[in-house]
């Protein structure tokens, strides 16, 4: 009989002493046995590290490596420590606040081992989970994004237009994603850029089903995501040459002007674009948040007007 291939469960932890019991055991629960379960908690304030390491001692039949850091290094630095040191044939990344149905691994496996070589991931819908861990009526996708409807292939432009992927979903070919450096260490978040720089060469296949748990909190990743973070700026730069994205790149700069966040990138796009508008020959000019308002708004109604 053949092997099933090894699956490296890449664990990212931080603050989430509550959780990361419920988690781990999903993990120890699923019905595809050949996994690896490698465990990073990124310096965390509260007893993560403790109640990890307790699991851990009681699970000894588990294959299991935790690395507990003594400064926050950030979540794609974590991965890339985990990447290093992982021996699968494929990945998930997940936090440990997130959860998997028994059944994951085993129906993402068998997907990808009849998949094409230029198809890179599996992914699937997710349910949302509160602190108690009782779901949300609504699910991942419908409810973060507008996707209703997802088939399996190239989603790089429906990607540069929003990130809907679940990423705790996404069950991914190791090999492609060494093949492409892995996570940017210069970003303060991994998910959407990792997504964007492998659908320029890949294919996606989508698994129309809920496949894990997202639990959503006021100290999760997701809610603390904010627009004007300056990873998202340097993440829209690797595709500006991008119509949609140039666009996501000008939305961004003007609300960055309005909120006083203007940087020294940000100006520079700015210097550098062709077939500049008034909006943004203003922000160059620096006419003050009153002014550009004032002008903006009746550049605005002008174009209505015609």
């Amino acid at each position: 009989m053949t092997e099933l291939p090894l699956v490296s469960i890449l664990c990212l932890s931080y603050n989430q002493e509550r959780f990361v019991t419920e988690s781990l055991e999903s993990f120890k629960s699923q019905k595809y046995r050949n996994i690896e379960i490698l465990i990073c908690d990124d310096c965390s304030k509260d007893n993560s590290v403790k109640v990890i390491n307790n699991w851990i001692k009681d699970n000894p039949q588990l294959d299991i490596q935790f690395i507990p850091h003594s400064q926050n290094k950030g979540i794609c630095k974590s991965l890339n420590e985990l990447l290093n040191i992982s021996k699968g044939k494929y990945l998930i990344t997940i936090a440990l606040d997130d959860l998997m149905e028994p059944d994951k691994i085993e129906r993402h496996v068998a997907l990808l081992e009849n998949s094409s070589p230029n198809e890179a991931l599996v992914f699937s819908n997710a349910h949302i989970i509160d602190d108690n861990s009782v779901r949300f009526q609504n699910t991942f996708i419908p409810y973060f994004h507008r996707y209703l409807t997802i088939e399996s292939g190239n989603f790089y432009k429906r990607l540069l237009e929003d990130n809907f992927l679940p990423a705790m979903s996404c069950v991914t070919k190791s090999s492609i994603i060494k093949e492409i450096g892995g996570w940017d260490e210069t970003l303060t978040f991994e998910d959407y850029d990792m997504w964007l720089r492998l659908s320029q060469k890949y294919d996606f296949i989508y698994d129309d089903y809920k496949s894990c748990s997202y639990r959503m909190h006021a100290t999760n990743s997701h809610k603390k995501k904010n627009f004007l973070d300056v990873s998202y700026f340097d993440i829209y730069l690797k595709h500006k040459e991008q119509p949609e994205m140039k666009k996501k790149i000008l939305k961004l700069i003007h609300e960055a002007y309005k909120e006083n966040r203007l940087t020294e990138g940000h100006k520079k796009y700015l210097r550098e674009l062709d077939n500049k508008t008034l909006t943004e020959k203003l922000i160059l000019r620096n006419v003050g948040k009153f002014t550009f308002n004032t002008l903006h708004y009746l550049q605005k109604v002008y174009y209505k007007s015609w």
